[in-house]
C-alpha cells in the first residue's frame, strides 16, 4: 500500500506538537503532523510559536519544557 500519510485534524496535531518539535515521533505520526502542518495555517502558527518559545528558554538555560503529561495536559485543557 502506497500514498501519503493518514490525514489528522487539528486536535491530533496539537496533541502531538510537542513530540513533534522534540523529534520523538514515529516516522508515520512525524509525516501525518508535517501534512497537517503544510495545509493548516493555524496549526503551522501555533507550532512556530511554540519552536520560537522553546528555543527562547533553551537560549536561557532554563529546562526543554514540561514533562510529557503536563503538556499533553495542558494542550488537552486548551483543544478539548
Amino acid at each position: 500500500m502506497t500514498g501519503g500519510p493518514v490525514p489528522i485534524d487539528c486536535r491530533q496535531a496539537a496533541a502531538q506538537l510537542y513530540e513533534y518539535l522534540d523529534g520523538e515521533l514515529t516516522p508515520a505520526a512525524d509525516a501525518a503532523v508535517r501534512a497537517h502542518l503544510a495545509d493548516c495555517t493555524h496549526c503551522l502558527a501555533l507550532c512556530d510559536f511554540e519552536q520560537a518559545y522553546l528555543q527562547f528558554l533553551e537560549a536561557r538555560g532554563r529546562a526543554r519544557g514540561a514533562p510529557p503529561h503536563v503538556k499533553r495536559r495542558i494542550l488537552h485543557e486548551l483543544f478539548g
